[in-house]
C-alpha cells in the first residue's frame, strides 16, 4: 500500500524538514537548478534507466528490458555521502542529513550498503539486484538523491530512500509495486494556484515517480496532452484557458516540456501532439498551446489530424498491427518516438467509466482522417464504437498498446465529473467542477489511472479497458501492488459522478 505522506526536499539543513511550496521564489528557482543538474547527470549515464520496452510491457518494470543499474551490470561503490547538504545533485548522498555515510555497491545483492543518511537515508536497503548492482531497490542506491523521490524504484526490488529527513519505502517490481505521485497544492482554490506552483508540484510529482532519467540526449520525444474540446458547452462558450479541468491546462504541460527538454537537450525534438473534437490547431490556440507560452522547448505543435479533419489520406500514417493481427492507422512520428508522455485530466466518461492516462492515448491519439466520417469528432458508432462499454474498452486497448505511454503526468487541479464533457455527459460545467487541486504521475499508465480512479471513488476493476491491459501485462488495478506516494487517496478521496453508475456510482 501506499508510504504515508511526504514533502520532497532539495535542501535540507540539520533536522528541519521545510514545506516546499512555502519557499520564497529564490529557493524554488534554485532548487529547479538542482534538479536541472540531476536530469544532467542522468543524461550522461550517471543514474542507470529504463531504455527499451518489450512486447506487453508496463513501465512499472513488469515485461520490460532494463539497463544496467536496474537489476542488472555492476554500479561503483559512492564514497563519502554530501553530509546532507543540497541532496539531489549527486547519486548516493547517503540521504536526508546523510553523514557522509558508507554508500557501497549491493554486492550481488546483498545488503545494499549502509548509507546511514542522518535520520534516514539508508541508501537501497534490499540491494537485490543483480551482479553487484549497488542498492538497486531504487536507482543505484540513490539513497537521498533528488532528495527523497519517494519512489524511484522502477526497475529493481525493493528499496528504501530518504525523503527529507525521514524514511519512504519506494518498492520496485522485484516487490510487484508500481509508484504513483500524487501533490496537492496548498491553495484553497484550483484558481488560485500560480504557475510557480503548478511547476513546483509537476517537478516534485515527476520525481517521486521516478523522474525523466530514462530519456537521452538528442532523442525525440512526444507530449500528448488531452485537449478534448475549447468550449464548455461543445458549441461556442469558451472554457477557461487554465484550470478548466476539461483539457490539460497549458502551465502543466509546460512544466514537463521543461523538464523533458533539459534531459534531451538542444539536439533533441520535442513535439507536441494531439487530436482534438475540433481543429486541433484552434484547439492549440484558444487554450493557451502557442509558441508565445511554450519558446524554445517545444519544436512542433503537430494537430493528429493532418491538415484538416476532411483529408481523409493517409499521408503521414502507416498501419500497424495489435498482437492479436488487427491493424490500425497510426502517426508515424508518434509511433517512432522515442518516448510518449501523456499529460492527462481527471474526469469520469460518459461510455468509458473514467478518462485518464491509457485514454489519452487510447482514443485521442487516433487519426480523424481515418476515424471520423464528418469533421474531427470520432466516429462513434461504426468505426470506434462508443456504446456499449465493452467494444470501446476493446478499441482503447488495441489502440494503446500500439505505442504504450513511457510516463503520464495528470492534471488534476481541477478535476471534472460528468465528462469528459459535463454538457455531453448530462451534467452542468459550473458546478461540475471537483476543485482537486492535485497533480499525479507515474511511469505506468494503468496504475495512475487505478489511483486515479479511486479518488474519484470509482471502481478501477469495473472498467474493462484498465483490467484488460492489467491481464496483459501494462500494469495493475490492485492498490495493494501500488505503492502511493505524496498525498494518499483517503486524504483526498471525492465521489466524481458519472454516466456509467455501475464504475462511478457519485457517492
Amino acid at each position: 500500500m501506499g508510504t504515508r505522506e511526504h514533502d520532497s526536499l532539495w535542501f535540507v539543513e540539520d533536522d528541519v524538514e521545510h514545506d516546499l511550496h512555502r519557499f520564497s521564489v529564490p529557493i524554488r528557482r534554485a532548487r529547479r537548478i538542482a534538479l536541472a543538474g540531476v536530469l544532467a547527470v542522468s543524461a550522461l549515464g550517471m543514474i542507470p534507466s529504463c531504455t527499451s520496452r518489450g512486447s506487453g510491457a508496463s513501465s512499472g518494470g513488469e515485461g520490460e528490458h532494463l539497463s544496467p543499474g536496474y537489476g542488472g551490470a555492476s554500479h561503483p561503490s559512492v564514497s563519502g555521502g554530501s553530509g546532507g547538504k543540497m541532496i539531489g545533485s549527486q547519486v548516493g548522498d547517503g540521504g536526508a542529513l546523510g553523514t557522509g555515510g558508507q554508500a557501497s555497491n549491493g554486492s550481488g545483492g546483498a545488503s545494499g550498503g549502509s548509507a546511514s543518511g542522518g535520520r534516514s537515508g539508508s541508501g537501497g536497503v534490499s540491494g537485490k539486484g543483480g551482479s553487484s548492482a549497488s542498492a538497486s531497490g531504487g536507482v543505484s542506491g540513490r539513497g537521498g538523491s533528488q532528495g527523497g523521490t519517494g519512489g524511484v524504484a522502477m526497475g529493481g526490488s525493493a528499496g528504501t530512500v530518504a525523503t527529507g529527513g525521514t524514511t519512504s519505502t519506494a518498492a520496485g517490481s522485484g516487490s510487484g509495486k508500481y509508484v504513483v505521485a500524487m501533490l496537492q497544492s496548498i491553495q484553497a482554490q484550483a484558481t488560485d494556484i500560480t504557475q510557480d506552483e503548478i511547476r513546483d508540484l509537476v517537478t516534485d510529482a515527476i520525481s517521486r515517480a521516478g523522474g525523466f532519467g530514462f530519456l537521452k540526449t538528442g532523442q525525440t520525444v512526444v507530449v500528448k496532452p488531452n485537449l478534448l474540446v475549447s468550449t464548455s458547452d461543445g458549441i461556442r462558450t469558451l472554457l477557461p484557458v487554465t484550470v478548466n479541468g476539461v483539457t490539460a491546462d497549458w502551465r502543466v504541460t509546460k512544466a514537463v516540456t521543461e523538464l523533458v527538454r533539459a534531459q534531451i537537450g538542444t539536439s533533441g525534438k520535442l513535439l507536441i501532439m494531439e487530436g482534438s473534437t475540433e481543429s486541433t490547431t484552434q484547439a492549440f490556440s484558444r487554450l493557451g498551446y502557442t509558441a508565445a507560452n511554450f519558446g524554445s522547448d517545444v519544436d512542433e505543435f503537430i494537430p493528429l489530424e493532418g491538415t484538416s479533419c476532411s483529408d481523409h489520406t493517409t499521408t503521414g500514417l502507416v498501419q500497424k498491427a495489435t498482437s492479436g493481427g488487427k491493424q490500425y492507422w497510426i502517426n508515424q512520428r508518434y509511433l517512432n518516438a522515442d518516448a510518449v508522455i501523456s499529460v492527462a485530466c481527471m474526469k469520469t466518461h460518459i461510455q468509458a467509466g473514467i478518462t485518464g492516462g491509457v485514454k489519452n492515448l487510447g482514443i485521442g491519439t487516433t487519426p480523424a482522417s481515418q476515424y471520423a466520417t464528418t469533421g474531427c469528432t470520432r466516429d462513434q458508432i461504426n468505426l470506434i464504437p462508443h456504446s456499449p462499454i465493452g467494444p470501446l474498452s476493446s478499441f482503447i486497448v488495441d489502440y494503446y498498446s500500439l505505442r504504450p505511454a513511457d510516463f503520464v503526468v495528470m492534471d488534476a487541479l481541477q478535476g471534472i465529473q460528468h465528462g469528459p464533457l459535463p454538457a455531453w455527459g448530462g451534467g452542468n460545467y459550473q458546478t461540475d467542477k471537483m476543485n482537486m487541486r492535485l497533480i499525479l504521475a507515474s511511469s505506468n499508465a494503468v496504475a495512475l489511472d487505478t489511483v486515479e480512479s479511486l479518488v474519484m471513488k470509482c471502481d478501477p476493476t469495473k472498467v474493462p479497458y484498465l483490467t484488460t491491459l492489467e491481464a496483459q501485462g501494462y500494469g495493475t488495478t490492485d492498490i495493494a501492488k501500488i505503492t502511493v506516494v505524496g498525498k494518499q487517496i483517503s486524504d483526498v478521496a471525492q465521489p466524481f459522478a458519472g454516466g456509467q453508475t455501475a464504475v462511478c456510482p457519485g457517492k
